[in-house]
């Protein structure tokens, strides 16, 4: 399904959604809510209510409503702090230039895996538009050897 730009939409009328900034496109929508200490929340469903839990869609939402250089973590809580009445999913966004002490230092994205993940053991599905710094599988390969080498 072809991708739509967000526009700013309404709240419904709820009490405890009456600060959030809404954004809709053709296929989510997202209630974002900023909180004291620099943090916001953003609220991501499909607008058909399906559950589907695309990563590309939730760093391209994030992307596109707070910004392409702002971390955002998405949390697996302790069944006590458990929340899930809908099919819906949280980002919790860092105030802009603070980053997350975790995860990777360098970008690297990688195109053109093998389709059925019998001749590398690595499946990737293919961009709509390949990024301009992706680089092959083999590429790939010989990076992370490197990587394992030093």
């Amino acid at each position: 399904m072809e991708w739509t730009e967000f526009k700013q939409g309404t709240a419904p009328s709820h009490p405890a959604l009456k600060d959030d900034i809404i954004f809709i496109n053709n296929i989510y929508q997202v209630n974002l809510e900023e909180s004291k200490d620099g943090f916001v929340k953003l609220s991501i469903k499909r607008r058909d209510k399906q559950a589907i839990h695309d990563w590309r869609d939730l760093q391209r939402i994030k992307n596109e409503i707070v910004g392409k250089e702002r971390e955002a973590f998405e949390i697996y809580p302790a069944e006590s702090r458990l929340v899930d009445t809908a099919n819906q999913y949280w980002l919790w966004v860092f105030p802009e230039g603070q980053k997350i002490e975790c995860g990777f230092e360098n970008r690297m994205i990688v195109k053109g895996h093998d389709p059925d993940g019998k001749k590398i053991n690595s499946r990737q599905r293919p961009f709509d538009k390949d990024p301009e710094d992706a680089i092959d599988i083999k590429s790939a390969m010989k990076v992370a050897k490197e990587y394992m080498e030093d």
